[in-house]
């Protein structure tokens, strides 16, 4: 077994700028549940500095994209102990 494939779901913990471009322009569909680029922009900022981005993509501690999940005003960082940043309300 390859040392990038995820026990819980067997599939590659790797993903494609393809697939991450389909994953925005869905979330495009719905602009109303998406944070303004500025604040996208400033929590990009903050995962990629953090010591929990896996692959450049992917965080470790909710397994998300953080392309697809910063850009929604309903999540916030899943860090349980210390979020780096908030739900947008």
């Amino acid at each position: 077994m390859s040392e990038n494939i995820c026990k819980g779901c067997v599939e590659s913990v790797i993903v494609s700028e393809e697939v991450i471009e389909e994953l925005l322009m869905e979330a495009a569909e719905t602009p109303e549940k998406l944070v303004c680029d500025s604040i996208y922009q400033e929590r990009l900022g903050i995962c990629s500095s953090c010591a929990s981005l896996q692959y450049g993509t992917t965080c470790a501690y909710s397994g998300c994209i953080i392309r697809y999940r910063a850009k929604f005003k309903g999540k916030a960082c899943p860090n349980i102990g210390n979020p780096k940043w908030h739900k947008v309300v």
